[in-house]
């Protein structure tokens, strides 16, 4: 079986496997399954959770502490008790119960404000989880937004080597026939046969790769990447983008989130340098205690009460270790601040170069869309003057050639600009409000 007949069957069988239960994804679709069941944005919301959780008084130390304690003990022991006025007493088997119980509270009434210190960071590092979310879904449905018109960019590709296909095959016709006459020699029908082969083979590559950039998109909406489905046949453009109002590095996540984490070392600092200060802790208890023995001194004792008191503990000295653990805070909250900077400038680079390459693929664009209507009016003109025997098979051909590299161009170009689009969307935080 040659490849004449191989192209059919393989474009049947890809098309009818794809419409198979297939439905139709829109963008919208997409962006909600993805927010929705995308692994990273999955996690990364848990994240966020486990920090909303950890943002309590409590966490920060502010409660107090409260425990119930209670024990019984049962005993049976022999007995040889010697007074001072000479009396003896000798027992075997003397039963004594004793039983207790208590309520307990310790609260820590001053630690140098660490607890209010570590509070602020628990709330700072909710926001922190908070904005790593936010910058997260951006990174994702940007992925899942340029394979989605990545499909569209490959259906287009596939629907261009159709259309180059169909002239090819008028070319290789029109050849055979004349080779038939004897108009012209079959070197030129046998370039026309490589020619339409060599496409067939290139749409034979384009049908496998717009099955696996669906494959793709599957995997980023976490779901089996066997699932049929269909996309736009067109790629749709935000008119009113303004390449000048997305420049704002504030607006950016990760720059946001670096912000925060350099406030978070310093609050870490702070958290270290309270451990210097005294610590006063307050604690109460009530207790009850029950003893009651067959023999002995005390024959039966109960007693119930309430207990305050405070302590007061205040570091002298613990090795150099609190020393060292205020330089290293010091340290990490230098690097945090590093770090910010780095952010900064590495996402106002990329801003830069996102707002150039977009409006290098707008023109680019442009250009191609003018230039395709010239390539199809060559190819138009160069078939007429082949017909009639005006023109050469090899002009022909260039003329062929030229109009499908203008097509694939103008779908290239079309995906460029989308690509360029979502990249200054993503990094100004305004793909998804």
């Amino acid at each position: 079986m040659n490849l004449k007949q191989i192209l059919p069957f393989v474009i049947f069988l890809v098309a009818f496997t794809s419409c198979l239960h297939a439905q139709k994804l829109t963008v919208q679709d997409a962006i909600e399954i993805c927010l929705e069941k995308n692994f990273d944005i999955v996690l990364a919301r848990t994240d966020s959770a486990i920090a909303k959780r950890n943002n309590t008084i409590g966490n920060a130390g502010m409660l107090p502490s409260i425990s119930v304690n209670a024990g019984v003990n049962y005993g049976l022991n022999n007995l040889h008790q010697k007074y001072t006025n000479g009396t003896e007493i000798n027992r075997n088997g003397v039963n004594s119960l004793n039983a207790n119980a208590s309520a307990n509270l310790n609260w820590t009434l001053f630690d140098g404000l660490k607890m209010f210190f570590a509070k602020k960071r628990l709330s700072m590092q909710e926001s922190f989880s908070t904005l790593l979310l936010k910058d997260r879904v951006q990174a994702s449905v940007a992925d899942v937004l340029n394979s989605y018109f990545g499909i569209v960019q490959q259906k287009q590709n596939v629907a261009a080597y159709q259309e180059a296909l169909k002239l090819a095959e008028e070319r290789l016709k029109i050849a055979t026939s004349k080779v038939e006459l004897g108009v012209t020699s079959k070197t030129d029908a046998l370039q026309a046969r490589v020619d339409v082969n060599a496409i067939k083979s290139g749409l034979l590559k384009q049908l496998v790769l717009l099955e696996n950039t669906k494959q793709t998109l599957n995997t980023l909406l976490a779901r089996n990447v066997e699932t049929p489905f269909e996309v736009e046949d067109s790629i749709v453009f935000n008119n009113e983008l303004s390449v000048q109002s997305l420049q704002e590095i504030n607006n950016n996540f990760a720059v946001q989130a670096a912000n925060v984490q350099a406030q978070i070392s310093k609050q870490l600092l702070k958290e270290t340098q309270a451990l210097r200060s005294p610590v006063i802790v307050g604690n109460a208890a009530y207790s009850y205690n029950y003893s009651k023995s067959a023999a002995g001194f005390s024959l039966f004792n109960q007693q119930n009460g309430l207990t305050l008191g405070a302590t007061l503990a205040f570091p002298i000295f613990n090795g150099l270790n609190l020393n060292r653990q205020v330089k290293i805070a010091k340290m990490n909250t230098l690097q945090a601040e590093t770090n910010t900077e780095q952010i900064k400038l590495q996402v106002s680079l990329l801003q830069k170069k996102a707002a150039r390459e977009f409006e290098l693929a707008a023109d680019v664009l442009k250009l191609e869309e003018e230039n395709i209507g010239y390539a199809r009016e060559n190819v138009m003109i160069a078939s007429e003057r082949f017909k009639l025997s005006q023109s050469t098979s090899i002009e022909f051909r260039e003329a062929q050639k030229s109009y499908e590299d203008a097509l694939l161009r103008l779908v290239s170009a079309r995906y460029d600009l989308k690509k360029a689009e979502t990249e200054l969307l993503r990094l100004s935080g305004k793909i998804v409000q």
